[in-house]
């Protein structure tokens, strides 16, 4: 396929660093919130992820020092820790990012989506804290792989009821910081529940949180402003959009694979996963 008539490379950069980096950047800072996270400067970590993190209206210059600040964080030449705040939990994030993780997609069903905008789609990840890039074995990922798929693969994919209410279950220890945009605190806990016994987990709900906002059309309004992006009038992303997002697939991260492990695919689109 030929590149279209009025194909940009910087345009096509910008956009691939903002869909790819910025995942790395979210992963990053983990524990600050996930895709919906506010931006709020009143830490530390949130003033880095704020300055890491690419925007639409971003110029080539800016894009360029935010990734090079970025790669000073990756490297450790930047401390990012909250020193007046908890140390404790930073340095667990650190042996966090070092442990299997397991990733959940979600993606909104084609005849759902709404004319003019992409689908939606939702991920969930957590981290294997018993286990260590030395210690999981093909075998352990398959016996995961079976649970997601008992979980998750019943009829044609469970369906996560995504909306404006925030539901968080954190649990550092068993790696677990849960980010779920909900459209009710029971289809939270609900989906807590699910996500949980993936490993054989049950929920201790003094670690669950459930937020609402005080004006949610207001804040994330279902039709977003057009504002002026690049040289064109865009229509800002949708914050929060309600939708109905179904299970596609699952993936395992080992630190030192440079892919990741295919376990169960809903989809039909990944190769080889451990369990179809």
């Amino acid at each position: 396929m030929t590149l279209p008539d009025n194909f940009s490379p910087a345009e096509h950069l910008q956009d691939t660093i903002r869909r790819y980096l910025n995942l790395e950047v979210r992963d990053w800072f983990q524990e600050l919130g996930g895709d919906e996270w506010d931006p709020d400067i009143s830490s530390k970590r949130g003033t880095l992820r704020v300055a890491c993190t690419h925007l639409d209206s971003d110029s080539m210059s800016m894009t360029h020092i935010r990734m090079s600040l970025f790669d000073q964080l990756v490297r450790g030449r930047i401390d990012a820790s909250n020193r007046s705040s908890d140390t404790t939990r930073y340095k667990t994030q650190v042996l966090r990012r070092m442990r299997p993780q397991i990733v959940l997609y979600f993606m909104e069903d084609l005849g759902d989506v709404a004319d003019g905008y992409a689908p939606v789609d939702g991920r969930i990840s957590f981290r294997l804290m018993n286990y260590t890039a030395d210690t999981i074995t093909p075998s352990i990922a398959t016996t995961f792989a079976q649970r997601i798929r008992t979980n998750f693969g019943v009829g044609n994919g469970f369906v996560w009821r995504k909306g404006r209410e925030m539901c968080t279950y954190s649990d550092w220890d068993k790696g677990y910081q849960l980010q779920l945009l909900c459209r009710s605190e029971a289809n939270g806990r609900a989906l807590v529940e699910q996500v949980l016994d993936i490993q054989a987990d049950s929920p201790d709900w003094a670690n669950f949180e459930h937020k609402v906002n005080g004006e949610p059309g207001n804040s994330f309004p279902p039709v977003p402003p057009i504002e002026r992006v690049y040289g064109q009038n865009r229509r800002l992303p949708r914050r929060r959009p309600v939708a109905d997002v179904r299970f596609r697939y699952a993936q395992l991260n080992v630190p030192g694979l440079q892919n990741p492990i295919n376990l169960f695919d809903e989809s039909g689109v990944l190769a080889n996963p451990l369990i179809s």
